[in-house]
């Protein structure tokens, strides 16, 4: 007879215990064969001193071991995995369980070692299988409340998957073993589930949103690298859909992912047929879907993917020593015949395998190589900067800020035409001295603040400006980052067409990356300027703010924020070097600029870095805040003010007119804190034509002269932002 017939409970010693397959969080489980009959069977052995010692931090983990046991002997069904008995000796508790040999759904997503999407006619067929077995197991009162890839395993031999792991499940039925509301995996939890709030069958109905976005995409919508800030993405509820995702796809994951449970597809009277017949599951046949065979395609599309290892291969052979270009690459004119969906699915593919933000990949995509260097910033975030890739401490790096150079400005204060027409070759040689000191320093990236040129979008010349101007930042190394911080012209003239424009040529006017464990913020601070036409961006950029500082509060080793505007409020205090509050003179109103400095340094920010017409200031901000010391002190108060400073670094735009000490400023980030250095790029006294050129053609970095005041010169400020 058959062990999975069997009415008596077996015994360990007649099972040949072989390898390990997977492991929980109190659990392992082994491959074993039965001897008696050679039956294979799945495992899953818990020890019991150890769920005993773990009970101390997890409460509820005697009612997870017998919540499996009830629920899968309570279930038959042919995508739920299957318990046949349990039984125990001195020492540990035995699940013998079906074995599937086909490894969990997850594993089918990865190529190459990264995880990537399917063809959505697979992601349909294992779908399928997800939709029948949700509907099974809420049809008999239970909620899962933990699905996931991770726990759906495929079987060998016909394909389709089964969902195993109902520790954490909820019995509407029979509550007795329930536990607590707030379980899951972060990346696949509810917001109800988050806000500990009683669930429904509808945060299952949440994570199957998230589990077909993720076999789409091969993420997950909701990532945000650490649990917190996932739970953060989760409740703000905002996602991302790829432009190469069927408009059914697209449709399927919008309805299943609103925040509203009630409001969920599937959560209506109709229940999970509401899924069953949407257009993504057009020619599913859910009742003999058993006997459905896999689709011969796995993933999206075998040429794209085949294309992004070849881009690879070729990036890794390129000489980062060279100049970027794609002008006779026979890569480059197969990308240039794809559609704008191939496009966006290649870029996606490319993004998985984390080639996507290398430098001779990422410009690809644009109709220049300038120009793509320049729309880096993308989706709120930085292509390659991302809090996956850059949240840990690796080495001490450095970075480099010029404001400005408004390009043009000096010409057409002369000529009085806006334009500058005839000395503009001289102001970009200006500013290409500045590019060779930037290269001679090889920073990981430069920020680039301000008016990068004088003519506004309304103008006809504003294209050709800047072209220009994206031309002579190209020529930064490729292996420096270029990141922009919009000025006043972003906003100016038609403000609404001013942000689209700067928009089209920069990336995202507001965003926020990670390098090096540390946080980096950049606002459009003149959206500011702008209040009645801009009056819902500017909420929605507060709103964001807030998140972004405190997420970095709490997640990184120090934040630094970027800013067009000075947004210090007279009146805070100054280094000793330099008091003179009429530094701090700005064009935002005195109301605005005290709400933002206070939400910045509130937040325990570390730099804040802005511009200013005609001055180069360095000062700090202190702040203070109770700190909580438990029992208090001799006198029972449980609270001590702990204090918080914020360097703040107010650059001069370098090339404003009749100026001839144009400044780039260096920042570097080490483990004890950040130093700031003032360094001046020697130009003649017509303040456009570089007199510091050697007979190389290589210009010198000198220091400030002694005769012209400033707070930084090359004195270093040191910013503690030790964790």
């Amino acid at each position: 007879m058959s062990l999975k017939d069997a009415v008596d409970k077996p015994d360990i010693k007649d099972f040949r215990i072989e390898a390990q397959i997977g492991e929980g969080n109190f659990s392992r489980i082994v491959r074993a064969t039965y001897t008696p009959t050679q039956e294979t069977f799945a495992l899953k052995v818990v020890e019991k001193q150890r769920v005993k010692r773990l009970r101390i931090r997890h409460a509820n983990i005697f009612n997870e071991i017998n919540m499996e046991k009830e629920v899968l002997n309570k279930l038959r069904h042919p995508n739920i995995i299957r318990l046949y008995h349990t039984f125990q000796d001195n020492d540990k508790l035995y699940f013998l369980l079906e074995f599937l040999d086909g490894g969990e759904l997850l594993d089918h997503l990865i190529h190459e070692k990264r995880q990537i999407g399917l063809h959505e006619d697979t992601v349909r067929f294992y779908l399928a299988d997800v939709v029948n077995a949700i509907e099974y197991v809420h049809a008999n009162q239970i909620i899962h409340r933990d699905l996931k890839p991770e726990n759906m395993v495929v079987c060998k031999d016909t394909n389709h998957l089964k969902l195993i792991d109902f520790g954490t499940a909820k019995n509407l039925a029979d509550t007795a073993l329930n536990g607590p509301n707030f379980v899951g995996t972060p990346e696949y939890m509810s917001p109800e589930t988050i806000d500990n709030k009683d669930v429904t069958f509808a945060s299952d109905l949440w994570a199957l949103g998230c589990i077909v976005f993720q076999l789409c995409t091969g993420e997950t919508p909701f990532s945000g690298g650490s649990a917190y800030l996932t739970f953060l993405k989760v409740q703000d509820g905002s996602f991302h859909l790829p432009e190469y995702l069927s408009d059914e796809a697209k449709d399927l994951i919008t309805k299943l992912l609103q925040k509203d449970p009630k409001a969920r597809l599937g959560s209506g009277e109709a229940g999970i047929n509401d899924i069953k017949v949407h257009p993504f599951f057009r020619g599913i046949d859910f009742d003999n879907h058993m006997q459905a065979p896999l689709p011969a395609t796995k993933f999206q599309d075998i040429a794209l993917l085949s294309l992004a290892g070849e881009l690879g291969k070729a990036e890794r052979k390129r000489d980062p020593n060279l100049s970027i270009d794609f002008g006779s690459d026979k890569l480059q004119q197969r990308i240039s015949t794809l559609n704008s969906n191939e496009r966006s699915l290649l870029m996606h593919l490319l993004k998985r395998k984390q080639l996507l933000h290398l430098p001779g990949i990422y410009p690809r995509f644009f109709d220049s190589v300038a120009h793509g260097r320049c729309r880096y910033a993308s989706q709120q975030g930085y292509v390659g900067f991302s809090h996956d890739l850059q949240n840990q401490w690796t080495d001490t790096f450095s970075f480099m800020q010029l404001a400005g150079p408004c390009l043009g400005r000096a010409a057409a204060a002369k000529e009085n035409d806006s334009r500058g027409g005839s000395t503009w070759d001289a102001e970009a040689i200006a500013f290409q001295h500045a590019i060779d000191v930037i290269n001679q320093k090889t920073p990981a990236f430069v920020v680039i603040c301000g008016d990068f040129v004088n003519a506004l979008p309304a103008q006809p010349f504003y294209t050709a400006q800047i072209n220009a101007f994206q031309h002579l930042v190209n020529g930064i190394r490729s292996s420096i980052r270029l990141v922009f911080v919009p000025g006043s012209s972003a906003a100016e003239n038609s403000p609404t067409r001013s942000l689209e424009a700067y928009e089209q040529s920069f990336g995202d006017s507001r965003y926020s990356f990670w390098f090096g464990g540390m946080k980096f913020i950049v606002m459009n601070s003149s959206l500011l300027c702008h209040p009645d036409e801009f009056a819902d961006k500017t909420e929605r950029q507060q709103v964001w703010l807030k998140k972004e500082l405190e997420n970095g509060r709490l997640c990184a080793r120090g934040t630094a924020v970027f800013a067009f505007h000075n947004l210090c409020e007279e009146g805070n205090g100054t280094s000793a070097e330099n008091n003179d509050e009429s530094v701090l003179v700005t064009s935002l109103p005195s109301q605005t600029r005290k709400q933002y400095s206070d939400l910045i340094l509130q937040a325990q920010t570390s730099l804040l870095v802005t511009s200013h017409p005609a001055l180069d200031q360095a000062f700090h901000v202190v702040t203070k805040a109770p700190q909580s010391q438990g029992d208090g002190d001799e006198n029972g108060d449980t609270t001590a003010v702990e204090e918080h400073k914020c360097e703040v670094l107010c650059c001069k735009t370098p090339w404003e007119p009749g100026s001839s000490t144009p400044t780039i400023h260096i920042v570097k980030v080490a483990q004890d804190g950040i130093t700031t250095q003032r360094c001046v790029v020697e130009l003649s006294r017509s303040a456009t034509v570089a007199a510091a050129v050697t007979n190389d053609h290589e210009v010198k970095a000198v220091p400030e002269p002694e005769q012209i005041d400033t707070s930084l010169s090359l004195q270093g400020v040191t910013l503690d932002i030790t964790a």
